[in-house]
């Protein structure tokens, strides 16, 4: 018997411990996923956004919950469920009982959970087990009255400081028994292994949720206060997106802001990878509120999607979406892309298979980019190539509007690996766009655009990423390309992450208790501006171990220098987390701001957008939150910025002509004379930020404490990559610049405050 069961142990430590690695949850069990398998069933017949709605259900409609890891935790719990009846000897019935309660907690069931769970534990005692070889069990337990206590809390009465840390205000529970005896737990697991660094984070958050954070927790497993504080004190930026009307519960999933509607007011459209989640559209209305408009968008059934980017793909001044799917699926993520042409009328059409972009691996990135600087934007998606499926990345160049799949005549037909993060940018200053992209598992790659070959029949890459210095980390995810010192050449930002669950708030306890170690450290890595770079992330002050998933960069204080935001965490519960944010003070280090800026949100974090969404100078976010697992739904977070215009700022609308009219790629040289009588350059690049959330194409650069602008130089992304200046440019204004036009444009842009509807 006691061999028996040192087995079955083993089994329980592998699957509820350690899993090796995750796979995306599918369909909800809630109210609103039966709401969207409903509509997806009333699809319309004849066009391409009808046809897409088929593809897309019937790919999720052959996947196996019992082949994909961590998808369609309900079903997997049933056929847990009905292995008990019939499972012997007992140590394999109870294994299934094991795994069928692990799928309830997963599938958002945690009253269930818990009776399964003790009933589990009261058959262990029968059979004479002792309470160290059922630790495994009893962290289940534990984790399951913390996610009670999160789903009566922090999501049936989610307010404006719920789950972010340091938990206080309205932010502490008023229904308490899930904490408790979660506390009660932990307590016991900690007199068993005292070393156990999660369950020790755990706790702590428990008594955080109760308010008894730091007088109640016992001395012994205290991580002290000081461990949270911020290097720099930025005012609490408060998280409205309940009063805006734009806290969807939904899953992890990616998020686009940018003007959609051309009334010069930024939008958002936000997605979850539930495989019946439907894609939201939110219209700015100008007056500090926000409308649904999602049931007149024209894509009603269109759902799923880890992530999304936007651009204008067709030159017609309309910005258009294309969403990312079967990330983490493996050989069962073969489910097609979709690209939302925007009609200009309020609504979207699929345009995916007349454009030429069907494509069906598992992926949840890609880059807009212009290759060949023919004018129009062409995309790269990085796919995730396993030992399940051979999925390489792809290049479609753009014709007008279709797309071709040029990618092995462009010689990248072998880089294929698990990709996490693509991005774009001329790093070399030599006036063709260049690609990064970071792998889970092996080094990152650089591949140089060599530019138009043989005739203008083709583009070629070189991988450059070993001799400029640009490899790590190996377990990557979230990437961008931007300037992040102000010296006019393309720096490279790769995120670090882990798919050795359990590590992640085991390691951040560490982290906060002292014992500092040097993995997952994200990389920033400074242009020399001789082909290579120099990685400065620890001279800069990044010495922490950050999981990122969703991340992106903005400019939080109008100093002119670029901060970042970073989703952290992993699908696990006990990844609870904070979500990270960092000041970039004059390019030379970087300050952790979370606790003073109030970003702490300790839910699962992923589509990151930065944009000016009053018109009042300074960039807010938006940011989704949610898991993958089926039931670690959460609400969106949108924090607005409280600083406002207190320094001087210019927002940059620019339109390509022979250029792509999203001007994506165009280098911006803004010279400004500041109050100390200086001069200051700042420098930008066309784009939509990071590889994880796309924030506004519009340019939203602060100037710091700028007088005047001197000067404005644009080089556009264009064949002879023109150079065009402008002079004596307003503060504080929105300027549209035309490519090809000696005039600029200055536009009235109503700014409004959201206080109003509070």
């Amino acid at each position: 018997m006691k061999r028996g069961f040192l087995a079955f142990r083993a089994i329980i430590c592998l699957t509820f411990v350690i899993p090796v690695i995750y796979t995306i949850n599918g369909c909800s069990s809630d109210v609103k996923s039966k709401k969207n398998q409903d509509i997806i069933s009333n699809e319309p017949e004849e066009d391409g956004t009808a046809k897409m709605i088929k593809q897309i259900k019937d790919a999720y409609a052959q996947i196996d919950p019992m082949k994909v890891g961590y998808y369609l935790n309900s079903a997997r719990a049933e056929n847990f469920k009905s292995m008990m009846s019939t499972a012997e000897p007992w140590n394999v019935k109870l294994e299934a009982n094991a795994k069928y309660a692990y799928e309830l907690i997963n599938a958002g069931k945690s009253t269930e959970a818990i009776m399964e769970l003790n009933k589990l534990i009261e058959e262990f005692k029968k059979y004479g087990v002792d309470a160290n070889s059922t630790y495994s069990i009893y962290r289940l337990l534990a984790l399951a009255y913390m996610r009670l206590g999160e789903q009566d809390n922090c999501i049936g009465n989610n307010n404006s400081e719920s789950c972010i840390i340091p938990i206080q205000g309205g932010g502490i529970y008023s229904l308490r028994k899930g904490s408790e005896t979660a506390i009660s737990i932990y307590e016991s697991m900690l007199n068993i292994r005292p070393n156990d660094l999660e369950t020790v984070w755990m706790l702590n958050i428990a008594y955080m949720t109760l308010g008894q954070y730091p007088d109640e927790v016992p001395g012994k497993w205290l991580i002290p206060p000081s461990a949270f504080n911020s290097d720099y004190k930025l005012p609490p930026f408060k998280n409205i997106s309940n009063q805006l009307g734009i806290s969807t519960l939904g899953l992890s999933g990616g998020s686009c802001v940018d003007d959609f509607n051309n009334d010069g007011f930024l939008d958002i459209i936000a997605s979850s990878w539930g495989a019946f989640d439907q894609v939201k559209v939110f219209l700015n209305n100008g007056d500090g509120s926000f409308r649904d408009a999602t049931e007149n968008s024209g894509i009603i059934g269109i759902t799923g999607g880890l992530n999304m980017i936007h651009a204008d793909y067709d030159n017609d001044g309309l910005k258009d979406v294309l969403i990312l799917r079967g990330a983490w699926f493996g050989n069962s993520g073969r489910i097609p892309n979709s690209l939302l042409k925007n009609n200009g009328n309020g609504t979207f059409s699929d345009v995916t298979i007349t454009s030429g972009l069907l494509s069906k691996y598992p992926t949840q990135t890609a880059t807009w980019t212009d290759v060949n600087n023919d004018g129009w934007l062409d995309l790269f998606i990085g796919n995730e190539s396993s030992t399940e499926i051979n999925a390489p990345c792809e290049l479609f160049l753009n014709d007008k509007g279709i797309f071709q799949n040029i990618t092995d005549q462009s010689g990248l037909g072998q880089v294929r690996g698990f990709v996490k993060g693509v991005t774009s940018g001329d790093v070399n200053n030599d006036g063709w766009q260049d690609i990064y992209i970071s792998f889970m598992g092996q080094p990152n790659i650089l591949l140089l655009n060599n530019g138009i070959w043989s005739n203008n029949s083709g583009i070629r890459f070189t991988n450059a990423a070993q001799s400029a210095g640009v490899q790590e980390p190996i377990e990557s995810f979230p990437v961008w390309i931007w300037d992040q010192n102000n010296d006019g050449h393309l720096d490279i930002f790769a995120a670090s992450y882990s798919i050795r669950s359990q590590q992640i708030a085991q390691n951040l306890a560490s982290n906060y208790l002292g014992q500092k170690f040097d993995d997952f450290m994200p990389k920033v890595y400074q242009n020399n501006g001789d082909g290579t770079f120099t990685d400065e992330s620890k001279k800069m002050g990044l010495s922490e171990p950050i999981f990122a998933m969703g991340c992106n960069y903005g400019d939080l204080d109008n100093d002119g220098f670029l901060d970042f935001y970073i989703g952290t965490g992993d699908p696990n519960f006990t990844s609870l987390v904070p979500n990270k944010m960092y000041r970039n003070s004059k390019g030379k280090i970087f300050q952790d701001v979370t606790t003073s800026g109030r970003f702490g949100h300790i839910q699962k974090g992923h589509g990151v957008s930065f944009g000016d969404f009053d018109n009042d100078g300074d960039q807010d976010i938006f940011h989704v939150l949610g898991g993958a697992y089926e039931g670690d739904v959460f609400g969106d977070a949108f924090f607005e910025n409280p600083i406002g215009n207190k320094k001087s700022w210019v927002t940059l609308v620019l339109e390509g002509t022979t250029s792509n009219k999203s001007a994506i790629g165009a280098r911006i040289k803004i010279i400004t004379q500041q109050k100390n009588g200086k001069e200051q350059i700042f420098y930008r690049v066309v784009s939509t930020g990071g590889s994880f959330g796309s924030s506004s194409i519009q340019q939203e650069v602060g100037l710091d404490e700028a007088i005047a602008i001197k000067e404005i130089e644009i080089r556009w992304p264009n064949a002879a990559q023109s150079i065009e200046v402008y002079n004596n440019i307003d503060l504080n204004r929105f300027v549209k610049i035309t490519e090809g036009n000696n005039n600029i444009e200055y536009l009235e842009r109503p700014t409004f405050s959201f206080n109003k509807i509070q």
